[in-house]
């Protein structure tokens, strides 16, 4: 009952019985109080203990109705903590909560560290916890989802699944965010990058890859070499091969310089793929394999048997003994010999 209603009911029940009372006896009663007369009808007398009943009853209800109004904006306060934890949890970025109701904290606790993840839809919960929902049902359809625009950008670690998640729909739906992440390696998880700079590699020419040669690893630079045909040179050049070997030359191995040689023979002439790998052999010694490999794929054989006589004979012992066979047989050709891929012994 609200205590005004109480109070009111209260009044007009002492009022009808002062009014009864008096109908019966309208005398006056005298009763001495600490040592003071005092002189009051007996209708009086009567509502009197009902009043200060109704003022104890009063106070009483003030007391516990303002115990229970504290108690219930904490769990009020703590329901809202409780959505809150939940958002993160979904979120896949758990954080510390205070609860204020010790029964509440023993249970919710668990979400500081629990991730939630969701295996169907539902429906009828709040409008925060809502807005987290949409998010993974997005990301499940393989959407974009601009986090700066729901204010998540600086909230979600790197590490995140659904950051990461996000960022993999990016790069199948939109192109150009495929170079955003490779001029800002740093603010993406390295799947990320992997990715973004494989799929950048399978589509890109020569020219536009050297703007990002600092980002490149031997793999990706390999697969982008490869893809050279006798119909498509990438735009490749010396020059730019020249950039793309003085960053990479640490990580190449002698079985890379000898693909590369031989793809190069497909954008350059004999002339120019013969100088360019003489500068590279006497650059990088993983590369004296490939020169060799084209002066006798060339059908240079003087000079690569001079080139032989300047080594020690225990080194090149293949192209030694193939030196040999060709002096005897000249019709032999070092493909019919050799396999590309067994010339090179890389540890």
């Amino acid at each position: 009952m609200r205590i005004g209603l109480y109070i009111f009911a209260s009044i007009v029940l002492m009022v009808i019985i002062g009014m009864f009372v008096f109908t019966f006896n309208p005398n006056d009663y005298r009763h001495i109080l600490f040592s003071m007369p005092i002189t009051l009808p007996v209708a009086v007398w009567i509502v009197i203990p009902m009043f200060l009943l109704m003022l104890a009853s009063v106070f009483h209800m003030m007391f516990y109705s303002t115990k229970n109004f504290f108690k219930f904006k904490k769990w009020e306060k703590d329901s809202s903590t409780l959505s809150d934890a939940l958002y993160w949890s979904l979120l896949n970025e758990p954080r510390e909560h205070k609860f204020n109701i010790k029964k509440l904290k023993e249970s919710a606790v668990l979400l500081q560290v629990a991730n939630i993840k969701l295996n169907g839809t539902i429906d009828g919960v709040s409008e925060k916890i809502q807005s987290a929902l949409n998010i993974i049902y997005e990301l499940d359809k393989g959407k974009c989802v601009d986090f700066k625009a729901k204010k998540l950008a600086h909230e979600l670690s790197l590490n995140n699944p659904l950051v990461i998640q996000n960022h993999l729909n990016c790069l199948a739906t939109d192109e150009s965010f495929i170079e955003t992440v490779l001029q800002n390696k740093e603010s993406y998880h390295k799947k990320i990058f992997d990715k973004a700079l494989h799929l950048f590699v399978t589509t890109t020419t020569f020219p536009k890859a050297k703007k990002h040669i600092k980002v490149f690893d031997r793999d990706n630079f390999m697969t982008l070499i490869s893809r050279i045909t006798y119909d498509e040179d990438l735009e490749l050049t010396q020059a730019i091969l020249d950039e793309f070997i003085l960053e990479l030359n640490t990580k190449l191995k002698c079985s890379d310089f000898l693909l590369i040689a031989d793809i190069s023979k497909k954008p350059f002439s004999p002339d120019e793929n013969l100088k360019l790998f003489k500068n590279y052999e006497k650059t990088y010694p993983k590369a004296q394999t490939a020169y060799l490999y084209l002066l006798f794929d060339y059908e240079m054989v003087e000079k690569a048997g001079e080139y032989l006589h300047e080594h020690d004979p225990h080194e090149f012992m293949r192209f030694r003994a193939l030196f040999d066979l060709k002096k005897e047989h000249k019709k032999y050709r070092i493909t019919d010999l050799m396999n590309i891929k067994h010339i090179c012994n890389d540890l």
